[in-house]
Order: C-alpha cells, then sequence, then structure tokens
C-alpha cells in the first residue's frame, strides 16, 4: 500500500502519512493477533483443486517417482544384508540380524521402519493412475507419456512387494483398515503389475514412445519371471528341484525388450537425489556415511577397518570366473554404490538388456540348449569385455555368477540364495532351511485390527 503519492510533500503531508500507517497498523493488528492461527498457506493444495486440474499431472507422477524411489531403495538395502551382497560393520543391532539370516522377524527396525514407505508407494501409485486416466478420458492430459510412466511406476512397486514379502495389507482407503491379501495371494501382485504393463505397452505403442516401450517390455519381463520364481519356492512352499525358470510369457517380453533397449549396456536406473533417496533409512547413507553396511565378503577386500573396500581394483575381492581376474561388473558396481565416493545419494536399476539376456539365457539352459545359453551369456559378458564362456565352468555356475553381479543390488539376491539353495556368508545354521521373505511390520499389526499379531510373531516359513 502507497500511503504518500508526492515525490515532494509538506510536513503536513508526512504528518498525515504517519498517522494512515498507524491506522494501518492498527487494523492489521486487529484482523490478526500475535498468535493468531488464521494464516493462509498459499503453497497448500487440497485434494479438490486437483480433482479436474490435468496440469497436476506431470507433478503427481514426479511425487510417485519419488515414493517408488525411497521404497525400493530401502529394498535394495535390507535384501543386500539379508543376503551376500552387504553385511553389517557397525553398531545397529538389527542390520546383524538380517545378516545372519533372520529375515522375518517383524520387530526388525529396519523392516518394520521400511513398511510404511512401501505401503506408500502402493497406495500412491493406486491413486495417481486412476486420475491420469480420468484426465486422458477428458482429453485433458497434457502429456501421455505420464500416463504410461505412472502405470511403469505402480508395476514397479507391485512387484517388488511381490518378490519380497510374506504378505501385505491393500487398501485404497485411507480411513478404512485393510486385510492381508494372505501369503498364498501373493502371486496377484504380478498380475497386478502385468495390468499395468499391459495398459502401459498399449499407450506406448499408440504413442510410438520407444524409451517407454523399453522399460515397460523389461519391467513386464520381469514380473512374469518373479511370479514364476514365487511360485517355484512357496507354492508348495521349498526349494525346488530344478530352480531353472523357463516362462514363455517372460520370455517372449524379454525378447521384445531387447529390441525397443538396443545396445546392451541399456538400463532404466532410478536417479537418486536428496529428497528422494530416503525413507525410514537410506541405503547409501548407512553404507557410505553412517557405517553400519559394506559391501559383503564375497565381493570386496576392505580396509584394515573393515567399513569400506580398498581403494580401487584392490578392493574387488570376487573373480571372474573366466579370467581369473577381479571382476569388472562387480568394480563398477561397488563404485557406483558402496564406496565413500559414491556419497549417500545411490541409486537402483530395476530393468535392463542384461537381465533380458539373463532371463533367455536360464530358459534356454532349462530346455537343454547351450548353443542358446552361450549366446546370451556372452552377449551379457561381452558388454564389460569379458571373455566369452566355452563350457567351463558348468553353465549353471556361470549363470549363477552371471547373475550375482549383473543384478547385484536389484533386490533379487535372496529369491537366487533360496531357489539355487546358496547360503549367504553369514547366515546362521537355523536360518535359511525354507524361503523366507519380509513380514508385515509390527507397527503395521499394532495399528491395524485386521491384521492382529500372531501368537508367533514370525510368518510360519521363517520360525
Amino acid at each position: 500500500m502507497t500511503i504518500g503519492t508526492s515525490i515532494v510533500g509538506t510536513a503536513t503531508r508526512r504528518r498525515r502519512s504517519a498517522v494512515g500507517a498507524l491506522a494501518f497498523g492498527a487494523l492489521t493488528l486487529s484482523s490478526c493477533q500475535i498468535f493468531s492461527t488464521e494464516i493462509k498457506n498459499p503453497n497448500a493444495v487440497t485434494e479438490s483443486a486437483i480433482a479436474d486440474a490435468a496440469s497436476a499431472a506431470t507433478s503427481l507422477v514426479n511425487g510417485l517417482y519419488g515414493s517408488v524411489n525411497a521404497a525400493g531403495n530401502q529394498i535394495i538395502g535390507t535384501v543386500g544384508a539379508a543376503s551376500d551382497e552387504l553385511t553389517w560393520v557397525g553398531s545397529r543391532e538389527y542390520w546383524n540380524l538380517l545378516d545372519v539370516g533372520d529375515v522375518g522377524d517383524p520387530l526388525n527396525e529396519y523392516t518394520d521402519g521400511m513398511f510404511p514407505y512401501v505401503s506408500q508407494a502402493r497406495w500412491l501409485s493406486d491413486y495417481t493412475i486412476p486420475k491420469l486416466e480420468a484426465y486422458s478420458t477428458a482429453g485433458t492430459l497434457r502429456n501421455r507419456a505420464d500416463l504410461g510412466q505412472a502405470y511403469f511406476l505402480g508395476a514397479t512397486v507391485y512387484t517388488l512387494i511381490g518378490e519380497n514379502y510374506e504378505d501385505f495389507v491393500i487398501s485404497s482407503d485411507r480411513t478404512v483398515n485393510g486385510a492381508p491379501v494372505g501369503e498364498a495371494n501373493m502371486r496377484r501382485m504380478f498380475d497386478s503389475a502385468t495390468v499395468f504393463l499391459d495398459k502401459g505397452l498399449a499407450l506406448a505403442t499408440a504413442t510410438s514412445n520407444t524409451a517407454l516401450r523399453a522399460r515397460v517390455l523389461g519391467l513386464r519381463a520381469r514380473a512374469k519371471f518373479s511370479k514364476a520364481v514365487w511360485s517355484s519356492l512357496r507354492a508348495p512352499r521349498g526349494f525346488p528341484a530344478n530352480p531353472l525358470i523357463n516362462d514363455a510369457g517372460a520370455n517372449a517380453d524379454a525378447a521384445a525388450a531387447l529390441v525397443a533397449m538396443g545396445p546392451d549396456n541399456f538400463r532404466y536406473r532410478f536417479d537418486a537425489v536428496t529428497q528422494n533417496n530416503g525413507g525410514y533409512f537410506s541405503t547409501g547413507s548407512e553404507m557410505n556415511s553412517r557405517l553400519e553396511i559394506r559391501a559383503g565378503s564375497r565381493y570386496i577386500n576392505t580396509t584394515g577397518a573393515g567399513t569400506r573396500p580398498l581403494d580401487g581394483i584392490a578392493g574387488i575381492k570376487l573373480i571372474d570366473p573366466i579370467t581369473g581376474q577381479p571382476d569388472p561388473v562387480t568394480a563398477a558396481a561397488i563404485d557406483e554404490c558402496c564406496r565413500l565416493s559414491s556419497t549417500v545419494v545411490t541409486g537402483w536399476t530395476v530393468t535392463s538388456a542384461k537381465e533380458m539376456r539373463l532371463i533367455l539365457a536360464e530358459a534356454a539352459l532349462a530346455s537343454g540348449n547351450t548353443a542358446e545359453f552361450a549366446t546370451q551369456i556372452n552377449a551379457v559378458r561381452a558388454v564389460n569385455g569379458l571373455p566369452a564362456w566355452t563350457g567351463t565352468p558348468s553353465a549353471r555356475d556361470i549363470l549363477i555368477h552371471s547373475r550375482s553381479v549383473n543384478l547385484f543390488q536389484q533386490g533379487r539376491r535372496l529369491n537366487d540364495h533360496y531357489r539355487f539353495q546358496i547360503r549367504a556368508d553369514n547366515w546362521v545354521s537355523t536360518r535359511g532351511l525354507r524361503p523366507c521373505f519380509f513380514p508385515i511390520s509390527y507397527n503395521e499389526r499394532q495399528q491395524n485390527p485386521l491384521t492382529p499379531q500372531p501368537a508367533d510373531i514370525r510368518p510360519a516359513a521363517c520360525r
């Protein structure tokens, strides 16, 4: 508000200006006392404000991306610690309990604290996708790629849940409690992911969006492959006599994904920034700042303190089984995730061309097609300039090695421990006797009357 309008004014005008200013201040104080809470927040956005605002679509998808990123970042940490990928070296005992194989304890602070963030990402995907679908139907969606990305993100979190949880709570209502889906129904997580990905693929095709097509096909291959793994380990519960997966749907998607992906070094990686790297914890921070965990002893040589890899190639312990030299795939992975120079904001890969070739290699091995197995496994090796596999070590052994290094810190290793019956290095003798995955968290069971605490808090498979 301008009180005086003249540059050159009389003393009288200046006095009148001062009186006006005091009067204005009095009016202001009368309408907003010192402790008044009647303050408008210009940044507040109500849910009703985005009901018909298609311009909000990109913001909704960006928020979903951050939520899924935080959930996945935590899952790769807990799966890593429960497998041989990461190991406990700090002071937080619950990392140690994961390290020795106590996967099913709902009181573990890391899996308990992680659960709400995974739940949030799952809920937010089921909130965001219908809104964008409604905008698209109404013809107000400005960028249809936003809807395709939402389908991809929703499928990502459903796939992660299916791969890593014994049971889960699915509810779309924020005020009404939901019941667990039940352990026997967890395969539906992969079905839900596939429904989203089917829609995403149709959209990618209709809009000639090759980048979207590549990652959607890649994730759909992963979801179908992981559903087959789930069935081999949990229906019925146990270790399969033949752990090799040969799923027609996964194979077809993997082959199609490779065409869309192009180069064999393609990957879709969740970028990490400070704003979306956290949750209850950040895996990068636990490794590279807090020094609670580090890369596992199978993979690295450590400093004298035992909390970090040695610098450079000297820090790589795992040997490529053909060259007999430190494994370059492991070296690249450790550089990205597990050194001080990696910082606390480390990303994670959800799908890649290497994974597609590993799916096809395993299917070929399962069907006895050694020539096709060699073609696929050697294409994976060629990305890192490694010489071809020609029969030694065994096909099974080179497959297991290739999966362990090329899918490092992508949330797959625990399933591979179980299906290939390879115990993690620090598991105690009473762990790993049956396939066991993360439980519904203790806090969820405390707060949700539809998920009461069982007499034995661990899932049956984890006792």
